[in-house]
């Protein structure tokens, strides 16, 4: 399976380096990595995530990937092509609720 970023997951990585860069820069470096390294077991493992619960009534499987209890990667499987979609990276913090409007 081949792993592809959607642009709105790269403009989360980037609002999520820059954040952490004005307090660390070697921090900011470190999580952008773990975020990084978190997806690379999907290639031979698509499903070890859980199904996002909050995302449920789509007609896509999504399915959530939490990387430092902070963010979770949010992915879906397009089998057809065999591809992994990266669709964004939702701080944890915020109210799931609000997901679907990422999405939107």
């Amino acid at each position: 399976m081949e792993i592809i970023w959607q642009p709105k997951a790269e403009q989360r990585l980037k609002e999520i380096y820059s954040f952490y860069r004005e307090k660390s820069r070697s921090e900011a470096n470190k999580l952008l990595v773990d975020i990084k390294n978190a997806v690379f077991p999907l290639v031979q493992f698509p499903q070890m995530a859980a199904l996002e619960p909050y995302l449920s009534d789509l007609p896509v499987s999504f399915r959530s990937l939490v990387v430092r209890d902070n963010y979770k990667i949010i992915y879906f499987i397009d089998e057809d092509k065999d591809i992994i979609n990266i669709v964004t990276i939702w701080d944890c913090r915020q109210d799931d609720k609000k997901l679907k409007n990422e999405l939107g």
